[in-house]
């Protein structure tokens, strides 16, 4: 019974019995029933400074006893618990956790139990924080960031960033940094966050019992810096995890006549989806953050971002005070931490119309330099694997950049300006995003077009066809031609896309040889022309274009019949050979990348084709 339990608890109190006897007791008999009468012990500071470090593993998984570790954080000897409460954030799951606790924040659950009662293990690192928040403030020694620079790296270690974890680290720097400020104004929350440790519950803190010295001049900028830090890698770990599609929102508000009339728009989704405004919130308030600890200069974001790893200092230290920083210098910021900061000044600028002055840049050098810190860093194949929100943030800036005609404010090189166009194309065929493969379509046909060497343009389009690998690639550079010749009519310009040398150097990349399509077996056509369908489509739909009276002059003399020979007939025949293929076999076609509808599709633009030039 609990009251049994109270009462040995209570009969055998030190001096009674030494502290490890009691601890032994204490452990015999702990349950949620008797955590009142524990926190009524725990009162005696002198007791607690004894035993109380090492009651946060036995409390941590109780219901209720929030109330004792707050008591134990108060009263306790801070440097010790600051270990132990570090050492438990190191022991925490999150991993194995964490879909569960993410599915109970999907249903409006954050904060509430697991099922029996016991706290989640988000629920253990939100009250862990609140510890902190306690503890550090009490400690009073020379190098005060030591003991904050381990709590924040264990932090980050056990950190996966659900709403309610982050929320968390928001509220704990808030306290360790001094910096308050009124909650955002009302957009309704999904979440219901409720702090485990009130004002009421912790009262007053017991001095640090070992404190002897005042703490050195450096350390108040030390610990801004760290805490600095710390907020940008929380941002860094929130954004790759939580999809905020800033560079689709801002397309959307560029050009709202793509926005397709009867489909909720992204504005709308943000506006009404308690879920997408939690998001947006949550970043405000990480933004918000470092702006109150000082995180407003570009020039430093900008610093931090172009940094090579030879100039960043290791995270590991290297200097003889046991690897702790002797200097904020050597403190580094999160790099992606840093272009989100930079990215979210841009886009409250836009979407909240936000007073704060946005960084000046163009797109060259200064948004070519940005992707290059970021983007296919190990080389052209691994583009569009980089993480989400960093491709989501490069494409949001370079999209505000081309909407304000920010395109050049310095020498732009030829190879630069491919070398950009590159990655950004690379980008649309590869994310996995649909949102930011248009987005990155979008962006680079914009640079492309808006480059004044028309040679240089064709260059681009042509090397696309001839050596990307990706089909749907070559499907936006045969709409990057047409887009150039429609252009070349339209201003009556006088460039290679008003005359016939734009096909004539094309036609062997755009109009490829068809006829080994002949000779392959029924899935090798399945297989090739699963993948190829994009391009072939979109250069069939080309041939129907110049075949109008209007774009006659581009086309190079006997190029069409050419054209038919050696492009549209084999192909023609492939396309009926696999529609029958396809009809006949219901189990080839439901491995097959493509329909009989798409291949009816282009059966049908084959043929409109051929009637245009007969």
């Amino acid at each position: 019974m609990a009251s049994d339990a109270v009462k040995a608890i209570t009969e055998v109190l030190p001096p009674t019995t030494d502290y490890l006897t009691y601890l032994t007791v204490l452990e015999t008999h702990l349950s949620p029933e008797i955590l009142p009468a524990l926190n009524d012990i725990l009162q005696d500071a002198e007791l607690t400074q004894n035993i109380g470090w090492d009651l946060i593993h036995l409390l941590l998984p109780l219901p209720g006893s929030e109330t004792c570790l707050g008591s134990i954080a108060r009263l306790g000897n801070p440097r010790e618990v600051v270990l132990k409460v570090t050492e438990s954030l190191q022991l925490l799951d999150l991993d194995a956790a964490e879909d569960e606790d993410k599915g109970k924040e999907e249903e409006g659950e954050a904060g509430k139990k697991a099922e029996g009662g016991e706290p989640t293990n988000i629920d253990k690192f939100c009250v862990l924080l609140d510890l902190l928040a306690i503890l550090h403030p009490r400690i009073k020694t020379k190098y005060p960031s030591r003991f904050l620079s381990t709590s924040l790296m264990a932090i980050l270690a056990a950190f996966r960033p659900s709403n309610q974890a982050t929320l968390a680290v928001v509220s704990f720097v808030h306290t360790i940094s001094g910096k308050k400020r009124p909650p955002l104004p009302g957009r309704q929350s999904s979440l219901s966050i409720t702090r485990t440790l009130s004002a009421s519950q912790t009262g007053v803190s017991a001095p640090d019992p070992e404190s002897h010295e005042e703490a050195d001049p450096q350390e108040a900028a030390i610990q801004t810096k760290l805490l600095q830090s710390f907020v940008t890698h929380t941002l860094q770990d929130y954004v790759n995890n939580n999809p905020l599609e800033w560079a689709a929102r801002l397309q959307e508000s560029f050009d709202p006549k793509k926005v397709v009339p009867w489909k909720k728009s992204l504005a709308e989704s943000y506006r009404d989806d308690p879920a997408l405004q939690e998001r947006d919130t949550i970043v405000g308030q990480l933004v918000a953050l470092a702006r109150d600890l000082g995180l407003s200069d570009y020039a430093e974001l900008f610093d931090t971002i172009y940094k090579t790893d030879e100039e960043t200092p290791d995270e590991e230290g290297d200097n003889d005070e046991g690897n702790y920083p002797t200097s904020p210098g050597d403190i580094p910021l999160s790099k992606a931490g840093s272009i989100f900061l930079l990215t979210c000044f841009i886009f409250a600028s836009v979407m909240f119309e936000s007073k704060s002055t946005p960084p000046k840049l163009s797109i060259f050098p200064d948004h070519a330099r940005l992707v290059k810190q970021f983007i296919g860093t190990d080389g052209p194949a691994t583009i569009g694997g980089e993480d989400s929100g960093v491709i989501d943030a490069f494409l949001a800036i370079g999209l505000w950049l081309e909407h304000n005609n920010e395109f050049v404010s310095g020498p732009l090189e030829d190879d630069d300006f491919l070398q950009h166009l590159q990655s950004l194309s690379l980008l649309s065929a590869n994310t996995p995003s649909p949102t930011s493969r248009y987005a990155a379509h979008v962006l680079t046909s914009s640079i492309l077009h808006a480059h004044p060497t028309d040679r240089l343009r064709l260059t681009f389009i042509s090397d696309t066809l001839e050596h990307c690998p990706y089909e749907t690639l070559k499907a936006s550079a045969v709409s990057w031609l047409k887009e150039e010749i429609i252009t070349a009519h339209e201003r009556k310009s006088e460039n290679v896309f008003a005359s016939n040398v734009a096909l004539a150097a094309a036609q062997p990349y755009l109009f490829p040889d068809t006829s080994e399509l002949g000779n392959a077996t029924d899935e090798e056509l399945v297989e090739v022309l699963g993948q190829s369908f994009p391009f072939h489509l979109a250069v069939v739909n080309f041939i129907f274009f110049i075949s109008g009276e209007n774009y006659a002059h581009v086309v190079p003399s006997g190029m069409m019949s050419v054209v038919e020979e050696i492009y549209l007939g084999p192909l023609r025949a492939a396309q009926a050979k696999l529609l029958a293929v396809l009809e006949g076999n219901p189990d080839l076609e439901k491995t097959a990348a493509l329909s009989p509808v798409d291949l009816q599709l282009l059966g049908e633009r084959i043929s409109m084709c051929s009637k245009m030039e007969g």
